[in-house]
């Protein structure tokens, strides 16, 4: 009888610790059954004996890529060749019209220039808002004549929508991330978890100056402006009355300028004229002189 109850004794005990271990297996499965719930982009196995895990990634779809139609970002660049009689109130005028609209100049530089026909000329590089690029086109018009325009549309609606997808699905991937440090025990995950937050900030920072810059080429056109200052406005087709009459006040410019250049020539060459002619005619006066002693006396 002893003997029986002994065996039966260790039969239970066998039995017991075989459930015991079922029960710590079935737990372990369950911690990571839930982390893995918590994340739809990540999640952690972790053996629970040994500590070691392993860090998977997946993605899901951003509410970006699954919308069925986006708004179009188009980029508009523009740009003027410009000729004005009246350069300065011409000046003025794209500048004022660029305050109005709302916008701003983003570089320029004028040139102030020698000659008589183009006397000055500047390149104007501004940002108008798109919805007001049609109004500050009516404005160029104004104190001066367009006489050439190209214009250019970019359409950059998917690079908008990839980087908005790329910002979102990244932010997805940091919130769940940061769940997932705060459950994470071993310090194996713990350090890959926070290297793999460093990595998603970067890349969420990146894409985001990326698409603010994108933002800022689709909210402000760009305009980029020649001006000229001119006698006479260049005709797209002149008449042959209008080629006569231009090509006639080409040459009397040429002369006035001729006429002024020598002008200008002698006048500021005086300084050394002067001295020059005067000793000149010194050394004229010595030479007739000293030729009317030799005649004299080759007369005695």
């Amino acid at each position: 009888m002893k003997k029986l109850f002994a065996i039966l004794l260790c039969l239970v005990l066998i039995t017991g610790l075989a459930a015991c271990g079922a029960s710590n297996k079935l737990a372990a499965d369950a911690e990571t059954q839930l982390l893995y719930n918590s994340s739809a982009d990540m999640f952690v196995v972790e053996d629970s004996a040994t500590g070691a895990g392993n860090i998977n990634y997946t993605s899901s779809p951003s509410e970006s890529e699954t919308s069925s139609e986006a708004e179009e970002k188009i980029i508009k660049t523009v740009e003027l060749h410009v000729q004005t009689k009246e350069y300065t109130a011409y000046i003025n005028g794209v500048n004022a019209a660029v305050a109005s609209l709302g916008g701003y100049v983003e570089n320029s530089s004028t040139d102030l220039g020698t000659g008589s026909k183009y006397n000055r000329n500047a390149t104007y590089t501004v940002r108008i808002p798109a919805d007001k690029l049609d109004a500050f086109l009516e404005a160029a018009g104004e104190n001066g004549t367009v006489t050439s325009i190209t214009e250019e549309q970019k359409n950059v609606t998917l690079e908008y929508v990839d980087l908005e997808s790329r910002i979102s699905a990244f932010k997805t991937e940091r919130d769940s991330l940061t769940k997932l440090l705060e459950k994470a025990e071993s310090l194996e995950n713990i350090l890959a978890i926070q290297e793999r937050l460093s990595e998603v900030n970067y890349e969420i920072e990146s894409y985001t100056a990326q698409l603010r810059v994108l933002a800022n080429r689709v909210s402000y056109s760009t305009v980029t402006m020649h001006i000229w200052e001119v006698e006479r406005v260049t005709e797209e087709e002149p008449s042959l009355w209008s080629q006569i009459k231009n090509r006639f006040l080409d040459n009397l410019d040429d002369l006035v300028d001729g006429l002024r250049n020598a002008v200008v020539d002698i006048v500021g060459g005086l300084p050394i004229i002067l001295p020059v002619a005067v000793a000149a005619v010194i050394a004229i006066l010595i030479i007739r002189k000293l030729i009317k002693k030799r005649r004299a006396k080759r007369n005695i």
